[in-house]
């Protein structure tokens, strides 16, 4: 019971002493742009006044865990003072969800608060979010892409194009930057003006005004 006491006694000393004689003076975050400063040490619980010796990389799991947050590290240049190194993602398109809007990232993460960017994502029903990333990365000039149990449809300057699947679209694609136009090709898209759709299928494509 004794030693007990003085092992409780001894850690009431340490955690008072490191309080004191060490606690944090300096948070320096690096690499943050949505995130400010006081909501990294908000989150982290690392602030200055609370005890250096603490600070572990465990208080950086609440931190990992912000959408916008890629990756988070722990460096201690001195004593009292830390630096967290934040990588932050960045949205790549403005995906509409019911009422609200969201970045999406290359990642498929959903980032609240993101500032507009196109292409502007919609549609009904559940999210594909593989889907929409692959078609992206297919179109790089979207303006607009809207999905839908039934297809996709993507919109862009002289361009809107609606495909049954995702890989019907890349092989489109693909074969309208080489310029394909062999008859023999079912994705050989006909001549068409620039406000009219085209339609691809996996037997065939067609346009319409």
């Amino acid at each position: 019971m004794i030693r007990a006491v003085l092992v409780a006694l001894l850690l009431a000393t340490l955690a008072v002493g490191s309080y004191v004689v060490l606690p944090i003076e300096q948070v320096e975050v690096v690499g943050h742009q949505q995130l400010s400063e006081a909501e990294v040490q908000q989150l982290t619980g690392l602030e200055p006044g609370r005890p250096w010796l603490w600070a572990w990389p465990s208080s950086l799991e609440p931190l990992q865990k912000n959408p916008w947050v890629k990756s988070a590290l722990l460096e201690r240049p001195a004593p009292g003072r830390l630096r967290i190194v934040l990588e932050e993602r960045t949205p790549i398109a403005t995906l509409v969800k019911g009422q609200q809007r969201y970045g999406l990232s290359a990642d498929g993460r959903l980032l609240p608060g993101a500032p507009p960017k196109k292409p502007v994502v919609e549609g009904r029903g559940e999210i594909p979010l593989a889907d929409l990333l692959l078609l992206m990365q297919t179109f790089p000039d979207a303006e607009r892409i809207r999905f839908s149990s039934t297809g996709f449809q993507v919109l862009a300057p002289n361009l809107n194009v609606w495909g049954q699947n995702v890989r019907v679209l890349q092989d489109w694609a693909k074969a309208r930057r080489i310029g394909k136009s062999d008859a023999s090709n079912p994705l050989a898209h006909p001549g068409h003006s620039p406000d009219s759709r085209v339609y691809v299928y996996s037997w065939g494509v067609s346009a319409r005004r």
